[in-house]
């Protein structure tokens, strides 16, 4: 398989929307519009926030059981215990994340420290592409643009002609959600949705029948294939496009009228708490894919928050990581509210990053790229704690630990979080972890361990 030979690319331009698509392998070619229901099988859902920009992990979840940890490495970025968050004598978490700390107290959060993959780039772009293709061991597959959240919807066959299985929400879609299978980009709800009058319903029309052509979108995507009229890639990205706007239609989402549940707070132009609009896109991202879990049967959502990139003036509160943090957390809380009455014990929300930074702060009282970073695992059904930041997995001095003793070395590829997610969280078989996450039944070494995150 080489996905680099198969990509392709529709843009409607009038409607405002955007799909990455590739050559057809779904059994059924017209996607049935029926999103409700609770219940195309297993009804598990996820979140991913990528961090990107390669966040500096030690001063997130901070090891400050090692006395490596000092005002001498780290002149202007120490953080004192206090007013860190502890969390088990040993590490705490930034003091920006108040919020996090709220998750994790409620026992939803797993924090999960030194994690990275066998012979980590230091190369935004390929290191990106490595976490969402799950290829890191694989020879030029930071070139590959087929990712493995597509991998998983693909492979479950009682998604088969579900109309939005997974959607990501972005400005650009995310590697992790282009493959095979079309999947639904969107910038913002809003930007997505059709109105209601009846020349956006007529836009959509309705799929052929028996003894008709149908009409609109539908009605052209959906008739048997035809090499001599079109590309069967574009007629499955027609036909992907025109049932995810129906079904979004059918099932009344509408961004405008949404309310959070129980109090849940995202911050926007009315009320910034603080954030630019920077932060301000990024909890919009998060509120519509809260929506979309809550009032859809779409399984997986991704949103994505950049600026971690620290290599300058870092500075503990008020820089640009201390502000993501700020707003990590709050995104963390307000899905927990948001979702606790509903889908919070079914749904996973994860938020990796695609490297660390180096230990020691550099002369321009940044931190450069680096090995490992943490990853954050929330949800209801989640056994919280912390992995690998104690005082039995990390000696003192581990701070300094590979690299020519520049970084924080791995106890755990970021693969392994992904497969306990896919088998105990989705469901899946051998079989199906193989094809999610190529090769992983052959990966041998305690960094492929289970951290035992979920029952």
């Amino acid at each position: 398989m080489n996905p680099m030979n198969r990509r392709g690319f529709l843009k409607i331009g009038g409607a405002g929307l955007t799909m990455g698509a590739l050559s057809p392998i779904m059994g059924n070619p017209f996607l049935s519009s029926a999103l409700h229901a609770g219940g195309v099988g297993n009804p598990k859902k996820m979140m991913i926030i990528f961090m990107r920009g390669g966040n500096d992990g030690v001063n997130t979840v901070i090891p400050h059981g090692d006395s490596s940890y000092n005002t001498t490495t780290r002149p202007t970025l120490f953080v004192p215990p206090t007013p860190a968050f502890d969390l088990n004598g040993f590490a705490s978490l930034h003091p920006q994340m108040q919020l996090m700390k709220d998750v994790y107290d409620a026992g939803d959060l797993a924090v999960i420290q030194r994690v990275a993959y066998d012979n980590q780039s230091r190369s935004h772009f390929s290191s990106q592409q490595f976490w969402e293709n799950a290829m890191p061991s694989i020879p030029g597959a930071d070139q590959v643009e087929e990712g493995w959240v597509n991998r998983l919807i693909d492979t479950n066959p009682l998604l088969a002609n579900h109309p939005i299985p997974g959607v990501s929400i972005s400005n650009n879609q995310q590697v992790a959600f282009r493959g095979d299978r079309p999947l639904v980009h969107m910038r913002t709800l809003n930007a997505y949705q059709l109105g209601t009058s009846d020349i956006d319903l007529k836009l959509v029309g309705a799929a052929p029948g028996v003894s008709n052509n149908g009409s609109g979108l539908l009605g052209v995507y959906g008739r048997d294939p035809d090499a001599s009229t079109y590309d069967p890639q574009l007629r499955d990205v027609g036909v992907a496009m025109a049932s995810s706007l129906d079904a979004l239609t059918q099932a009344g989402v509408d961004e405008n009228a949404y309310v959070p549940a129980n109090g849940a707070f995202y911050p926007d132009s009315g009320n910034n708490d603080g954030f630019d609009n920077r932060l301000l896109n990024f909890f919009r991202q998060v509120k519509n894919g809260a929506q979309l879990l809550k009032q859809t049967d779409c399984r997986v959502v991704g949103v994505e928050l950049g600026s971690f990139d620290t290599h300058s003036n870092q500075q503990i509160l008020n820089g640009s990581q201390g502000q993501n943090l700020r707003g990590l957390s709050r995104a963390f809380h307000s899905l927990r509210l948001d979702t606790q009455s509903t889908i919070w014990d079914d749904t996973i929300v994860i938020a990796v990053s695609e490297f660390g930074r180096t230990s020691a702060e550099n002369g321009s009282q940044g931190t450069d790229h680096g090995e490992a970073s943490c990853v954050f695992v929330g949800g209801g059904g989640v056994i919280g704690g912390v992995h690998n930041c104690d005082a039995t997995t990390w000696a003192n001095g581990d701070m300094f630990s590979i690299g020519n003793m520049r970084y924080v070395e791995q106890r755990t590829n970021f693969l392994t979080i992904y497969a306990e997610i896919v088998e105990r969280h989705f469901g899946a078989s051998l079989g199906v972890l193989d094809t999610v996450i190529p090769g992983w039944s052959g990966f041998t070494g305690p960094q492929y361990n289970y951290l035992n995150l979920l029952p």
